[in-house]
């Protein structure tokens, strides 16, 4: 019987602009390794996002996995009667964002330490950053450093938790990726699903504030 298989890198990857530069990231700092990125479908409007990580997988030719969860409710993202927020003063935002899903990144990692944790060792990796540590309680450095003690101590690999981005704000990460020939026209961010984006909804108005601050044009097409 073969050993256990070699260490590999377990990206989360919703084909949005984050964890599009972080599966860069990954090449660029561990080149020739092994990478698996995961998509989850979790009942979310904007399902047309594993489109996009689907194509950003073959840009970076790593290997790619569809999880499918029963649906996560209690989100604008995912509840049929709620509207996704349009037009919103992001820069004077309070609270819980109304597309925050209940512990999604929780669900995510748990399940991606789970399958890792069958084959080998590994580190699974998030693309959450600086920007949505107000609006996402799961995004938070807390959070990052709770879940990699949790998933250490839970598997018998000793699987870790790596965010690299967690202190940095967007348009910094924008900056890492376009000096390093990240395609970000491969990318899908807006959370109404639409192609062209929508250009008004939370994630639409804070990828382009993002680009402008990183003194960038974004190349994908917007309605507005």
């Amino acid at each position: 019987m073969s050993g256990p298989a070699d260490f590999t890198h377990c990206l989360l990857l919703s084909g949005g602009l984050d964890s599009t530069t972080l599966a860069a990231w990954i090449v660029a700092h561990h080149p020739g390794e092994p990478i698996d990125a995961f998509t989850f479908l979790y009942g979310q409007k904007h399902a047309v996002e594993l489109e996009a990580a689907r194509a950003v997988a073959r840009a970076f030719g790593i290997s790619h996995h569809l999880v499918e969860l029963p649906a996560i409710r209690g989100s604008a993202l995912t509840d049929a009667d709620r509207g996704l927020p349009q037009d919103r003063d992001l820069a004077n935002a309070v609270g819980v964002a109304p597309s925050y899903v209940p512990a999604r990144n929780l669900l995510f990692l748990a399940h991606m330490a789970s399958i890792r944790d069958a084959n080998g060792p590994g580190t699974l990796w998030l693309g959450v950053h600086h920007d949505d540590h107000t609006g996402y309680p799961d995004c938070r450095p807390e959070f990052v450093e709770a879940a990699d003690m949790a998933v250490r101590f839970g598997t018998q690999f000793g699987l870790r938790v790596a965010a690299p981005f967690v202190q940095w704000p967007k348009a910094e990460i924008i900056r890492w990726g376009l000096s390093h020939g990240v395609r970000y026209e491969l990318t899908h961010s807006c959370y109404q699903g639409r192609r062209p984006a929508c250009g008004v909804c939370d994630t639409c108005q804070a990828r382009l504030a993002a680009f402008t601050a990183a003194g960038a044009t974004d190349p994908i097409a917007y309605e507005r």
